[in-house]
């Protein structure tokens, strides 16, 4: 066993993630078969002693499938009524399945409101709690029918990075179709290899990253996104395969399969991590050189000096994406509306008053406020 596989075998709460490429067939039909192993594997994991959370992607696809549709609609309303047939069909397919061990499962369905608001964010943390302390497996996913157009949460990676750091978890599992990540696409190119284990997200590893695939939403890019929220939450992640017998049980024991992420040494305290990975940010701030060396290597502020542009229309208060070079380099909760950081960009700090007509913060991002993504 890897060292640093050690510390999943003592792993107690656990965010499972299934992908639509695991709980359904390609022509959308469920793959009730695979479920209920899995619903059986997780069933004598919780009884060893562990706390699952289930996260449960698919309702589209199956939905689509009972429509008569062949592919994923595009437009918003159409995913909105598949999905809303198709997470009646999966709930019910996981309450048979569980039901075979006497677990009951309670369903949450969310959107990205809930997850933005911190205040909703607390009880979902609390309701999970309660329904841990009853026994029951929660099994999670968007609330696609309420969805507004923008304000999606986006991949079920993401949730389940979301949900491990507002619960404490120790570990989250992401059950895919692929066996892990790959230097570069397996399906493409033959001389793929597995890497086994990930300890730090660089730029050039993340362009790796195939784009989606099997007609799910995510795709390894989530994936990676779901990993870099994850590590620097605390939080292990491991990507393996779903259909691969025994997947759980064998991650558990500390076998070396699928692919590791291994959290940083440091983890971000609780509102950090709601400000670089729970909000939505509104819009774009392009930064040059120097305001990323200020950013990343001295854990400055953002000040107008260092500003170049401005993408989107967001207010003061709003999350917004830090860019540098094509990158995004950190997320913050922005001092001023898009309109007057457009107007200071590339001014001092004590020139804001004369270009706004008043200044209450010297920063446009206060590093109280600010969170570095990348190395």
């Amino acid at each position: 066993m890897q060292p640093t596989r050690k510390p999943l075998t003592t792993a107690r709460r656990l965010v499972i993630k299934l992908g639509s490429n695991v709980v359904a067939k390609p022509n959308g039909q469920i793959n009730t078969a695979l479920i209920r192993r899995l619903a059986g594997e997780i069933a004598g994991v919780e009884a060893a002693g562990k706390e699952i959370i289930l996260i449960s992607s698919g309702a589209v696809r199956v939905g689509s499938a009972r429509l008569g549709r062949q592919t994923r609609p595009d437009d918003l309303p159409a995913r909105q009524a598949a999905a809303t047939v198709g997470q009646g069909e999966l709930i019910a397919a996981y309450r048979s399945a569980f039901a075979r061990h006497n677990q009951p499962i309670g369903q949450i369905l969310l959107t990205q409101a809930d997850i933005a608001d911190s205040r909703r964010y607390l009880h979902l943390r609390n309701t999970l709690f309660s329904l841990r302390d009853l026994g029951v497996i929660p099994i999670l996913n968007e609330n696609d029918p309420l969805t507004i157009r923008g304000l999606e949460i986006g991949e079920n990676d993401r949730l389940a990075a979301l949900v491990a750091a507002k619960v404490d978890a120790d570990l989250v599992v992401l059950l895919s179709d692929v066996e892990g990540f790959f230097t570069c696409d397996p399906r493409q190119d033959p001389s793929a290899e597995l890497i086994h284990e990930v300890t730090r997200l660089t730029p050039q590893l993340c362009d790796r990253a195939a784009g989606p695939a099997g007609g799910g939403r995510g795709g390894m890019r989530s994936k990676l996104e779901a990993a870099r929220a994850a590590m620097k939450s605390g939080v292990y992640l491991v990507i393996v395969r779903g259909s691969l017998p025994n997947a759980l049980s064998r991650v558990l024991a500390g076998e070396e399969i699928g692919t590791l992420f291994v959290p940083e040494v440091e983890k971000l305290r609780s509102r950090k991590r709601w400000i670089g990975f729970a909000l939505a940010p509104r819009g774009q701030v392009i930064v040059d050189a120097g305001a990323r060396r200020a950013l990343m290597e001295r854990g400055s502020s953002l000040l107008p000096v260092g500003v170049r542009e401005v993408l989107g229309d967001f207010r003061q208060g709003d999350a917004v994406s830090i860019v540098a070079d094509g990158e995004e380099i950190a997320r913050g909760l922005v001092n001023y509306s898009a309109e007057e950081v457009r107007a200071m960009r590339g001014c001092h700090s004590r020139e804001i008053a004369a270009r706004i007509g008043y200044r209450n913060f010297d920063e446009v991002i206060h590093r109280d406020n600010l969170v570095v993504l990348t190395s």
